[in-house]
């Protein structure tokens, strides 16, 4: 710290109260009016995530995005709870004002709603691919805040995803796109959704300009199909009737469809097992026949994983580890749930006898398998028990966060 204050020129001591020892972070919310074509007030707002209370120094850089003319930039510094911007009274009245353009602070920054309204019309046209990046990442926040609709990211997404070339982005789009459509929406919402997106991805995959670009969406293609005809064509490509251009499916590529297609109870799911097995009788390829069986979707199957997890002194732990998220197939919840209370009682054993990471990929499997109030409540339940490693109550209250979100926006958007 005092290397800090040396380069800065400043006292940092309020600086490290708040952000070294402090816990949680800042959402910065931002409220601004106009009136003749001028901004009147443009203020910024700021609390605890965790809401402990608190506040935050913060040094931030608004944006004001305007339709006919090029955008202002205006720095701004927030060490209370609410601060008014006088930069920018006077300004022009903007399309959509952003709170943390370059990303020069850290916080969570949600759009107004008029700014929301506003991106979700222009963020295709946004050139600029920090800024579309940002705006993207702000949107997300808004859906795991359950303060907008999955279906409506799913909207944006599914319009602007074909025409987005950074790869980067568009891995991360399609990944959250992945997310929405198989934990925040209803059964019946997705089964609209999906021959869509199926559809989308299958296109991009063949016909991207770019091979990391088919990459991206080959995987999701391969995450995405459920329907007979994104079957079919993960069994075009598993015989070689269909492939992607300039890519070679590695060992692990073929595997996961061939999970996928056990897990989504596919006619031809053991055939093409035992055609895999056939193919490849590599130590990876007895792994990854282990992992995809894990998705039977059958109580019998489970039954017999389960209790390998837990008294086979024998198997593998990379074995176990790769299979965990077959076993908790996103489509199998229900034939899940009744392993997540035995999962979570067997943590002092599964500490004692894993490897160090372990532990996080366990919880991961067998908490974010799981989309249920019912499933939610078990995990805090288990929480209020006594004689709980901190360390191990830690690890579940972090996990069990993505699942806390899931319930509330299933809740706030049926």
């Amino acid at each position: 710290m005092r290397a800090f204050e040396r380069a800065s020129g400043r006292k940092l001591s309020a600086w490290a109260d708040a952000w070294i020892r402090r816990r949680g972070m800042p959402q910065v919310d931002v409220s601004w009016n106009c009136s003749n074509g001028r901004l009147t007030k443009l203020s910024l707002r700021q609390h605890n995530v965790l809401n402990e209370g608190g506040v935050w120094p913060i040094a931030t850089q608004v944006l004001l995005a305007y339709n006919d003319s090029a955008s202002l930039r205006i720095r701004a510094e927030l060490g209370t709870a609410e601060a008014e911007i006088p930069a920018a009274a006077g300004k022009g009245c903007p399309a959509f004002v952003f709170a943390n353009d370059k990303d020069y602070a850290y916080g969570r920054f949600l759009l107004d709603a008029t700014s929301h309204n506003a991106v979700e019309q222009r963020l295709g046209n946004i050139d600029d691919l920090f800024e579309r990046t940002l705006l993207w990442g702000s949107l997300w926040d808004s859906v795991r805040e359950a303060q907008f609709a999955p279906q409506k990211y799913l909207s944006l997404t599914q319009r602007l995803l074909p025409f987005e070339t950074n790869e980067s982005l568009a891995q991360s789009l399609t990944a959250h796109t992945v997310t929405a459509l198989h934990r925040y929406l209803s059964p019946q919402a997705r089964v609209a959704l999906v021959p869509k997106f199926e559809k989308l991805a299958h296109d991009r995959m063949i016909n991207s300009q770019e091979q990391g670009l088919r990459i991206i969406w080959f995987r999701t293609f391969r995450a995405l199909a459920e329907t007979d005809l994104g079957r079919n064509e993960l069994k075009k490509l598993l015989n070689g009737d269909l492939q992607v251009p300039g890519v070679q499916l590695r060992p692990l590529d073929r595997w996961s469809m061939v999970t996928a297609l056990i897990a989504t109870k596919d006619i031809e799911a053991d055939k093409i097992l035992t055609a895999e097995q056939e193919r490849d009788h590599s130590g990876d390829g007895l792994k990854y026949a282990y992992m995809a069986e894990a998705a039977r979707p059958d109580a019998a199957s489970k039954k017999k994983y389960f209790a390998d997890y837990l008294h086979n002194a024998d198997r593998p732990e990379d074995w176990v580890e790769q299979s965990l998220a077959a076993f908790n197939y996103w489509n199998q919840s229900e034939l899940t749930a009744p392993y997540l209370e035995p999962a979570l009682s067997a943590l002092p054993q599964v500490k004692r006898e894993r490897k160090i990471f372990f532990v996080l990929a366990w919880l991961g499997a067998f908490i974010d398998g799981q989309q249920s109030p019912e499933a939610d409540a078990q995990v805090h339940a288990w929480l209020q028990t006594g004689n709980i490693d901190p360390d191990l109550r830690l690890k579940v209250l972090e996990v069990v966060d993505d699942l806390d979100r899931t319930v509330k926006i299933r809740k706030s958007f049926p």
